[in-house]
């Protein structure tokens, strides 16, 4: 029988671009300083969130910069990705790419597609962003380089009905998970009569779901299923919330459906009033905005933990927060590039990015200076007790992925200690093979404390 493998973590399938070992020589950007003609800089992004932003500042940039530059934004939100490899075999790369994709930076760089930006780095840009955000391991920086700068990243946080909650007798959201199962089902009791439910989880995508619903919790813990300290992987570390899920599906205070919901209908229902709470990140309010809006009192608060006191032992994950844009290596005016590049991530346009909601920032001048983000609940999602974790490993494991077999313990399909004990020998196993292969290197860090960055 062929082995059936996992991935950690998600990893587009490169493999025709990655051995291409030289791309081909790109075609010269329009335009010239010498020649007094406009210099053209593209710029490609697949995030729509921020067009109205971005071409009203870029229309700035093009009317008042000195430079004879002039930006050339272009938006695909369909296959973008597929576009933009296609882009960079044919030496037709964007100068500026948004960086926030599937592929991943080891990748890129394999690929020699993007652009280091150790030169371009000034004094004042490295006193802006620190070392803790401009050399975040395997997510801006890789082999002793910075290859892109932070905007923003994503959050997580409970989110909740207050309606619902006041109903049950409830005064606050959940701190403990303790609080969460009882709170959970004393909802689903008190909202019989509209058919309502304590709590909601899309567990149609496990990995989706835990990313949203477990992983923060453990994380605000100071846990994680991979221990930077020691190098290896446990999972009993996740039990205490697996369990605690479990609880609320055998209390039957869960949605019904769960087992195959998405999130979108998870969101659809909670706007309706028909859920109490779920643990979601900071896109959450634009939906509730745009996508789904709704007339209902909702909340946000930071996410349960195991026995709910302060000051917390670790800190929630602030996840894809290292990276916004890269330069192309095939650019042709890469001194111009830098300085449109340096241009989006000013505080002229990161400051009103955040306060007009597009996304989380986190860089600490940004914070500094934004009014309250005038998004309904948004500035709940601002991180607080929230830092960048180090980035997963990723390598081949035998078998179901982690968030498959405790999906499985809270189906009551596996129990969950055998699976954990599963898991733990999988999972180790396979970083030993991978890393004698020399597929991927053990990451250790002895003296990781995720709360080590938070007052710095």
């Amino acid at each position: 029988m062929k082995k059936r493998y996992a991935k950690i973590t998600l990893v587009a399938a490169l493999a025709s671009l990655l051995t291409s070992a030289c791309a081909p020589t790109p075609a010269p950007s329009a335009g010239s300083a010498e020649s007094g003609q406009k210099v053209k800089v593209s710029i490609w992004s697949n995030n729509r969130t921020d067009v109205s932003l971005l071409k009203e500042k870029i229309q700035i940039f093009n009317d008042t910069n000195k430079s004879n530059i002039e930006i050339d934004y272009q938006v695909m939100t369909d296959n973008y990705e597929q576009a933009l490899q296609t882009a960079m075999q044919s030496g037709d790369a964007p100068d500026l790419m948004n960086a926030k994709m599937k592929l991943r930076l080891e990748d890129m760089v394999k690929m020699k597609v993007i652009e280091p930006l150790d030169t371009y780095l000034t004094p004042d840009i490295k006193q802006r962003y620190g070392d803790s955000l401009l050399k975040l391991d395997r997510q801006n920086y890789l082999d002793g380089h910075t290859y892109s700068l932070p905007n923003y990243g994503t959050t997580w946080r409970v989110i909740y009905n207050k309606d619902l909650f006041a109903k049950a007798g409830i005064t606050e959201p959940p701190k403990s998970l303790s609080e969460m199962v009882d709170y959970a089902k004393r909802i689903t009791e008190a909202g019989k009569s509209e058919d309502a439910y304590g709590f909601g989880l899309n567990m149609k995508n496990p990995t989706s779901a835990f990313e949203r619903a477990l992983l923060p919790m453990a994380r605000l813990d100071g846990k994680n299923f991979y221990d930077w300290k020691t190098g290896k992987y446990d999972f009993s570390v996740l039990a205490p919330y697996a369990k605690a899920l479990k609880q609320i599906v055998d209390d039957k205070s869960m949605l019904p459906g769960y087992e195959n919901l998405d999130i979108d209908p998870l969101r659809n229902q909670f706007a309706a009033g028909k859920v109490g709470m779920y643990l979601s990140l900071s896109s959450e309010p634009s939906v509730y905005d745009v996508q789904f809006p709704t007339k209902i009192n909702w909340g946000v608060a930071q996410v349960p933990t195991v026995d709910g006191t302060q000051p917390y032992k670790g800190a929630n994950y602030v996840n894809n927060a290292g990276v916004w844009w890269y330069m192309s290596a095939q650019s042709k005016h890469k001194k111009e590039t830098f300085e449109v590049m340096n241009y989006l991530y000013s505080d002229d346009v990161l400051v009103p990015y955040y306060e007009q909601g597009k996304g989380i920032s986190v860089v600490p001048s940004v914070l500094s200076k934004a009014k309250t983000p005038t998004l309904k609940n948004l500035a709940d999602f601002a991180p607080k007790d929230d830092t960048i974790w180090p980035m997963d490993l990723s390598h081949k494991v035998e078998g179901k992925t982690w968030q498959s077999v405790i999906a499985e313990s809270i189906l009551g399909l596996t129990p969950l200690d055998e699976g954990i004990e599963d898991l733990n020998k999988r999972y180790n196993d396979g970083l030993d093979k991978e890393e004698k292969a020399g597929n991927v290197k053990r990451i250790v860090i002895p003296d990781f404390d995720p709360r080590a960055s938070l007052n710095k």
